[in-house]
């Protein structure tokens, strides 16, 4: 009977949560695209509510989580060797115990700046009041429907992740399974790295753009407001292209790994 406190359910119920909680904000910010209000003063308006959340601190705060769990993993690589299989499970556990760490250091980040990240949304609410009427491309209901059918797909990657993984806990050898884990990090790595660039590349544009828009237009002018509205518009516009371009490559390393701790053995 394995415990209800073992790191390998609180690491795969920690992922559920997170996978949960990350296809949640996703499709939030996608609904958020949909408002009918003119296309877009909405798309400015949640660049300036994404630009509110990073002055948060709440993605730094990640970044340092996921540096220490990248420390962990190697410091029970480097003590735990692959062989022989009972050095190879002390080394699968110590990983699912730092990723367990991971989750808990996550939630902490999240909640330290959960009262700033509420006033980032009230600030996109009085925004969005000030866009004049109109709507997204192919009208607000096509938005909202294409939003939900992709949140609906990554809830299901998220709930099949789980019961695979949580199921493989009990009846399988948990060597194998983290090396399924490794191996879905390894499909999922070039695919990050993409997307990373492509929001970082954003950004700088943005950035950029809106130098310009100084530089081009008088100071507190209507020309400039404009200018720099649609500088922050196509940042939104970019950030979608760029989380759509990785959605697929990131949803075709869920049944590689499924079928692979299927096919682990049972625990010896």
């Amino acid at each position: 009977m394995i415990a209800c406190h073992d790191p390998c359910l609180g690491a795969a119920r920690g992922a559920y949560r997170q996978c949960n909680s990350s296809a949640s904000g996703a499709f939030q910010d996608a609904l958020d695209g949909c408002i009918e209000r003119a296309h877009e003063c909405v798309n400015a308006c949640r660049t300036r509510q994404q630009d509110c959340r990073d002055s948060a601190g709440t993605d730094a705060a990640l970044a340092a989580c996921a540096a220490t769990l990248a420390m962990e993993q190697q410091r029970c690589e480097e003590t735990f060797p692959p062989t022989p299989p009972a050095s190879a499970h002390l080394r699968a556990k110590c990983i699912d115990k730092a990723q367990l760490a991971n989750f808990r250091c996550g939630n902490k980040a999240r909640r330290s700046s959960r009262r700033a990240v509420r006033g980032c949304r009230r600030g996109f609410r009085q925004c969005i009041d000030s866009c004049g009427p109109g709507g997204p491309p192919g009208g607000s209901k096509v938005c909202r429907d294409q939003g939900k059918t992709a949140f609906r797909a990554v809830l299901a990657d998220c709930k099949l992740t789980f019961q695979v993984t949580s199921s493989a806990c009990i009846n399988r050898d948990v060597t194998c399974v983290q090396g399924c884990a490794d191996a879905r990090l390894t499909c999922e790595a070039p695919t990050r790295s993409m997307l990373g660039a492509a929001l970082a590349a954003c950004t700088a544009d943005q950035a950029n753009a809106i130098a310009a828009c100084r530089a081009m237009n008088p100071p507190d002018s209507s020309a400039l407001d404009s200018c720099i509205t649609a500088a922050q518009a196509n940042a939104a516009v970019c950030r979608d292209a760029a989380l759509n371009a990785a959605a697929p490559g990131l949803a075709a390393c869920v049944q590689p790994y499924v079928a692979c701790v299927r096919a682990c053995p049972p625990p010896p």
